[in-house]
């Protein structure tokens, strides 16, 4: 049964990104993933708004944006936010290396329940859309979590990068557009 659907953000949505986002600081997690909302204050949703739909190229962050689209996870029940996932169109060399195709945050309170094995695979539909036949995500090698939703998504580990005394494994998911 169907949790969850994505839907783009918009300003009505502003109250439940500031909770979506305190929910991390108050669980003392970060939200990698998360198209960078940590890094607006409360009243500068209208900014985020304007960075995820900023077009490539924008340099935000010390790094230059690729072609994007950012989702909210909308729990259809509960009538909440409950992830956020960024599908990147494609790869320059940062996100080859670390990032990947598709970066995603579920709320903490939502953990371990299945949804964001729910929520890549419905991104998994909108890359099919793109005609990526080669999808790279990639997590934290102490995020066993994700890499066990990177898996049930059919990711194959390919390898192990170390920058900066971080390990990211680098997993790979070759789709075929039966959905598209």
């Amino acid at each position: 049964m169907k949790r969850i659907t994505l839907i783009s953000a918009s300003e009505t949505h502003f109250s439940a990104l500031n909770a979506y986002k305190h929910a991390f600081i108050q669980s003392g997690k970060t939200s990698a993933g998360g198209s960078c909302l940590e890094h607006f204050a409360d009243d500068e949703l209208d900014c985020w708004l304007a960075y995820i739909n900023a077009p490539a190229g924008t340099n935000l962050f010390g790094f230059d944006k690729v072609a994007d689209s950012t989702y909210l996870a909308w729990h259809i029940e509960l009538q909440k936010i409950v992830g956020i996932i960024n599908i990147r169109h494609e790869l320059n060399d940062r996100l080859y290396q670390v990032g990947g195709h598709i970066g995603y945050s579920i709320h903490p309170n939502y953990w371990n329940q299945g949804l964001a094995t729910e929520m890549l695979g419905l991104a998994l539909q909108e890359v099919d859309k793109l005609k990526i036949n080669n999808v790279l995500i990639t997590c934290d090698k102490q995020n066993q979590a994700s890499a066990k939703v990177i898996q049930k998504n059919g990711g194959v580990l390919e390898n192990e990068i170390t920058i900066a005394d971080r390990t990211t494994q680098r997993y790979w998911i070759k789709r075929t557009f039966a959905n598209a």
